[in-house]
Protein backbone atom coordinates (compact mmCIF):
# COMPACT_ATOMS: atom_id res chain seq x y z
CA UNK A 1 0.00 0.00 0.00
CA UNK A 2 1.15 3.72 -0.84
CA UNK A 3 2.03 5.82 1.93
CA UNK A 4 -0.13 8.32 3.07
CA UNK A 5 2.30 10.89 2.69
CA UNK A 6 2.43 10.25 -1.03
CA UNK A 7 -1.44 11.20 -1.00
CA UNK A 8 -1.00 13.95 1.01
CA UNK A 9 1.57 15.17 -1.00
CA UNK A 10 -0.94 14.56 -3.98
CA UNK A 11 -3.43 16.18 -2.52
CA UNK A 12 -1.41 19.69 -2.45
CA UNK A 13 0.41 19.21 -5.75
CA UNK A 14 -2.92 18.78 -7.43
CA UNK A 15 -4.75 21.92 -5.38
CA UNK A 16 -2.19 24.02 -6.55
CA UNK A 17 -1.39 22.52 -9.81
CA UNK A 18 2.30 23.12 -8.94
CA UNK A 19 5.33 21.34 -7.61
CA UNK A 20 6.66 24.18 -6.34
CA UNK A 21 4.10 26.05 -5.17
CA UNK A 22 3.23 22.53 -3.24
CA UNK A 23 6.60 22.04 -1.76
CA UNK A 24 6.40 25.48 -0.24
CA UNK A 25 3.24 24.78 1.49
CA UNK A 26 4.26 21.90 3.01
CA UNK A 27 7.90 22.69 3.52
CA UNK A 28 9.48 20.57 1.60
CA UNK A 29 11.45 21.03 -1.45
CA UNK A 30 10.68 20.23 -5.29
CA UNK A 31 12.63 17.50 -5.81
CA UNK A 32 11.56 15.47 -3.36
CA UNK A 33 7.36 16.31 -4.18
CA UNK A 34 8.29 14.93 -7.67
CA UNK A 35 9.77 12.16 -6.72
CA UNK A 36 7.11 10.66 -4.32
CA UNK A 37 4.87 12.00 -6.87
CA UNK A 38 6.62 9.38 -9.46
CA UNK A 39 6.62 7.28 -6.75
CA UNK A 40 3.28 6.96 -6.49
CA UNK A 41 2.58 7.05 -10.30
CA UNK A 42 4.80 3.81 -10.43
CA UNK A 43 2.93 2.55 -7.58
CA UNK A 44 -0.71 2.87 -8.87
CA UNK A 45 0.58 1.99 -12.86
CA UNK A 46 -0.58 5.59 -14.19
CA UNK A 47 0.07 9.10 -14.89
CA UNK A 48 -1.53 11.33 -12.29
CA UNK A 49 -0.37 14.58 -13.86
CA UNK A 50 0.51 16.23 -17.33
CA UNK A 51 3.09 18.39 -16.44
CA UNK A 52 4.54 21.48 -18.57
CA UNK A 53 6.25 24.62 -18.19
CA UNK A 54 2.94 26.20 -16.95
CA UNK A 55 2.63 23.62 -13.94
CA UNK A 56 0.37 20.61 -13.90
CA UNK A 57 -2.71 19.32 -14.72
CA UNK A 58 -4.62 16.56 -13.81
CA UNK A 59 -5.23 12.89 -16.13
CA UNK A 60 -8.31 11.35 -16.19
CA UNK A 61 -7.05 8.99 -13.58
CA UNK A 62 -5.91 11.95 -11.58
CA UNK A 63 -8.89 13.69 -11.49
CA UNK A 64 -10.69 10.38 -10.37
CA UNK A 65 -8.14 9.30 -7.61
CA UNK A 66 -8.25 13.09 -6.50
CA UNK A 67 -12.35 12.98 -6.00
CA UNK A 68 -11.19 10.01 -3.47
CA UNK A 69 -8.00 11.68 -1.90
CA UNK A 70 -9.56 15.52 -1.33
CA UNK A 71 -12.41 13.66 0.66
CA UNK A 72 -10.13 12.04 2.80
CA UNK A 73 -7.84 14.48 3.25
CA UNK A 74 -10.55 17.07 4.37
CA UNK A 75 -12.35 14.99 6.54
CA UNK A 76 -9.17 14.32 8.22
CA UNK A 77 -8.33 18.17 8.49
CA UNK A 78 -12.10 18.21 9.96
CA UNK A 79 -11.27 15.85 12.41
CA UNK A 80 -7.74 17.19 13.94
CA UNK A 81 -9.15 20.99 13.79
CA UNK A 82 -12.43 19.43 15.96
CA UNK A 83 -9.99 17.74 18.32
CA UNK A 84 -7.77 20.65 18.94
CA UNK A 85 -10.84 22.63 19.53
CA UNK A 86 -11.92 19.98 22.11
CA UNK A 87 -8.49 20.76 23.61
CA UNK A 88 -8.48 24.05 23.45
CA UNK A 89 -12.00 24.14 25.02
CA UNK A 90 -13.43 25.93 22.32
CA UNK A 91 -16.41 23.31 22.01
CA UNK A 92 -18.18 20.75 23.85
CA UNK A 93 -20.80 18.59 24.02
CA UNK A 94 -23.37 17.95 27.06
CA UNK A 95 -25.60 15.42 27.19
CA UNK A 96 -28.54 16.16 29.97
CA UNK A 97 -31.71 15.14 31.57
CA UNK A 98 -35.09 16.42 30.70
CA UNK A 99 -35.38 17.42 34.41
CA UNK A 100 -31.86 18.79 34.82
CA UNK A 101 -31.93 20.64 31.54
CA UNK A 102 -34.61 22.29 33.02
CA UNK A 103 -34.23 22.94 36.78
CA UNK A 104 -30.54 23.93 36.42
CA UNK A 105 -28.14 23.51 33.25
CA UNK A 106 -31.05 26.28 31.05
CA UNK A 107 -30.64 29.14 34.02
CA UNK A 108 -26.73 29.26 34.00
CA UNK A 109 -26.28 28.94 29.68
CA UNK A 110 -26.85 32.62 29.47
CA UNK A 111 -24.07 33.50 32.07
CA UNK A 112 -21.92 30.97 30.73
CA UNK A 113 -22.06 32.15 27.28
CA UNK A 114 -21.40 35.88 28.27
CA UNK A 115 -18.30 34.89 29.96
CA UNK A 116 -17.31 32.36 27.28
CA UNK A 117 -18.96 33.83 24.04
CA UNK A 118 -16.01 32.32 22.13
CA UNK A 119 -17.10 28.90 23.34
CA UNK A 120 -19.71 26.67 21.76
CA UNK A 121 -21.64 24.24 23.15
CA UNK A 122 -23.98 21.67 21.97
CA UNK A 123 -26.79 20.35 24.28
CA UNK A 124 -28.17 17.15 23.48
CA UNK A 125 -31.28 15.94 25.63
CA UNK A 126 -30.82 12.61 26.51
CA UNK A 127 -32.69 9.93 29.62
CA UNK A 128 -30.64 9.88 32.33
CA UNK A 129 -28.88 6.28 31.62
CA UNK A 130 -28.39 7.47 27.78
CA UNK A 131 -26.94 10.52 29.07
CA UNK A 132 -24.48 8.43 31.07
CA UNK A 133 -23.89 6.17 28.05
CA UNK A 134 -23.13 8.72 25.90
CA UNK A 135 -20.41 10.16 28.34
CA UNK A 136 -19.25 6.39 28.85
CA UNK A 137 -18.57 5.74 24.86
CA UNK A 138 -17.17 9.87 24.48
CA UNK A 139 -20.34 11.37 22.43
CA UNK A 140 -20.14 14.04 25.40
CA UNK A 141 -17.89 15.58 27.04
CA UNK A 142 -19.84 16.45 30.16
CA UNK A 143 -23.85 14.81 31.53
CA UNK A 144 -25.81 16.71 33.75
CA UNK A 145 -28.85 14.05 35.75
CA UNK A 146 -30.67 13.44 37.87
CA UNK A 147 -30.48 10.52 40.41
CA UNK A 148 -30.51 7.97 40.68
CA UNK A 149 -27.65 6.39 38.54
CA UNK A 150 -24.61 3.87 38.09
CA UNK A 151 -21.87 5.17 36.91
CA UNK A 152 -18.51 3.00 36.26
CA UNK A 153 -15.47 3.31 38.90
CA UNK A 154 -13.55 5.58 36.55
CA UNK A 155 -16.67 8.30 36.32
CA UNK A 156 -16.93 10.68 39.44
CA UNK A 157 -20.04 12.29 40.42
CA UNK A 158 -20.85 15.87 41.91
CA UNK A 159 -23.67 17.21 43.26
CA UNK A 160 -25.26 20.42 41.93
CA UNK A 161 -28.40 20.92 43.30
CA UNK A 162 -31.07 19.17 45.28
CA UNK A 163 -34.89 19.20 44.22
CA UNK A 164 -37.99 16.90 45.04
CA UNK A 165 -40.59 16.74 42.76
Amino acid sequence: MVSFEYYRFFYFVAQYKSFTKAAEILNNNQPNITRCMNILENELECKLFVRSNRGVTLTPEGEKLFQHVAIAYEQLSTAESELKKDKSLESGLIGASETALRLLLLDRLETFHSQYPGVRLKISNFSTPQSIQALENGLADISVVTTPLKLKKSMRHYTLASFRE
